[in-house]
């Protein structure tokens, strides 16, 4: 499993690395909105299948521009650090608001109940004739 992480504040970016090596998730951290939407839907795959980030952290042209990887084909879970208003959880389909201060189980609780796990079967093609 593959995540990115965009959280200019220093102690919520160790959190999430921290967080994350526990439970051996491989982090890109992006330091600029660009580049994250870059490392999601332009680089060459394997690409993130999760997304942590600070949206009050950025400006609203950033929010629109993150908004793109959407628009773009990006379909991973996308988490939110601190806040996020509604209309945006809606239209970002994130999947969980990991709320400050940010304790240790959180992001484990927030992983467990997301999409991204829920596991896929293969279904027997349905053939003509």
């Amino acid at each position: 499993m593959r995540a990115i992480a965009y959280a200019p504040d220093p102690e919520h970016q160790a959190w999430v690395e921290e967080e994350l090596a526990r439970l051996r998730i491989t982090l890109q951290v992006s330091r600029s909105v660009k580049d994250l939407v870059a490392a999601l839907v332009e680089d060459p795959p394997p690409r993130p299948q999760l997304l942590f980030a600070d949206f009050s952290a950025m400006t609203p042209a950033e929010i629109l521009h993150l908004h793109s990887i959407r628009e773009q084909g990006w379909f991973g879970s996308v988490f939110a650090l601190g806040e996020a208003p509604l209309a945006l959880c809606q239209s970002m389909r994130i999947e969980r608001i990991l709320t400050t201060p940010l304790s240790r189980a959180s992001l484990l609780d927030g992983l467990a109940g997301a999409s991204h796990a829920t596991q896929t079967i293969r279904i027997k093609a349905i053939t003509a004739g």
